[in-house]
């Protein structure tokens, strides 16, 4: 992966998520976003040609007998 976070980067996601990152934190948020970023890419590589989009992932069943909470 040639895109790698920054030191800004993070302490610009940490200001969009109202997260107050102690100086001491920054290393290991950097580290870890930057790990799940090559987790995506080495993702990217997986040929997917033969699998089927999947519209929901989960086994709902019969959404209208009430298995779902009401949408309040």
């Amino acid at each position: 992966m040639t895109a790698k976070v920054t030191v800004e980067d993070v302490e610009r996601v940490a200001e969009l998520a109202h997260l107050e990152l102690k100086p001491e934190e920054t290393p290991a948020m950097l580290r870890d976003l930057n790990a799940i970023l090559d987790y995506v890419a080495e993702l990217n590589e997986l040929d997917t040609s033969g699998v089927v989009p999947l519209a929901q992932v989960s086994e709902l069943g019969d959404v209208a007998a009430g298995v779902l909470r009401d949408d309040l």
